[in-house]
């Protein structure tokens, strides 16, 4: 009797009116149960678990509407039949650590894409000096004439695909681990609808 009352007290703080969360959450995402959080695939436990793609999909969906720098708040909505709350502490963590580690995924991948642009572009950028350095000396000689009919489109291509790197490559990367960093500092909770 006395963890019915228990429970219902925790239900009641948990239950919120839908019209009232949705103002209050950044992301409200509405479940039937845990297992839509992650893949059908995978029957692991749910600390280890890999994450739903639809699941992610629709976070970064309804992530993207939500503008500024502020911490996120990613409330996931279930019916109180189907709530547990020990099953939900350990889905809370494996929810942190999958997007801590995607996080530091992508920000190598970052350094690593912008690393590579930049010795592209300081390569391109060599080359050039080096055949205007050969323009300038006028020679008359035909391998040097070859050598700098290689070395001028050669250098153009390198400056521009070390650019590209820098600016475009990592742009949608660069997306990705602001949606990733926001969800690094989530605070995530489940509440009963």
């Amino acid at each position: 009797m006395e963890s019915l009352n228990k429970h219902k007290q925790e239900e009641k703080l948990n239950t919120v009116p839908k019209q009232s969360l949705l103002e209050l959450a950044e992301v409200s995402i509405l479940l039937d149960s845990y297992d839509d959080i992650f893949s059908d695939f995978d029957p692991s436990a749910y600390s280890e678990r890999t994450m739903s793609d639809d699941f992610i999909i629709q976070t970064k969906k309804f992530s993207r509407n939500k503008s500024g720098n502020k911490k996120m708040s990613l409330r996931l909505l279930l019916p109180a039949n189907k709530r547990n709350e020990q099953e939900e502490k350990v889905i809370i963590k494996r929810l942190h650590s999958y997007f801590k580690s995607v996080h530091e995924q992508l920000g190598t991948e970052v350094r690593k894409t912008n690393s590579r642009g930049l010795i592209l572009t300081l390569v391109g950028i060599a080359i050039m000096i080096a055949a205007s350095y050969i323009s300038f000396m006028k020679p008359e000689k035909y391998h040097v004439h070859l050598v700098l009919v290689l070395f001028e489109p050669a250098g153009w291509f390198l400056l521009w695909a070390g650019l590209d790197h820098l600016v475009y490559s990592s742009k949608e990367t660069k997306k990705e681990l602001d949606f990733y960093s926001k969800m690094t500092l989530s605070e995530i909770k489940f509440f009963t609808y």
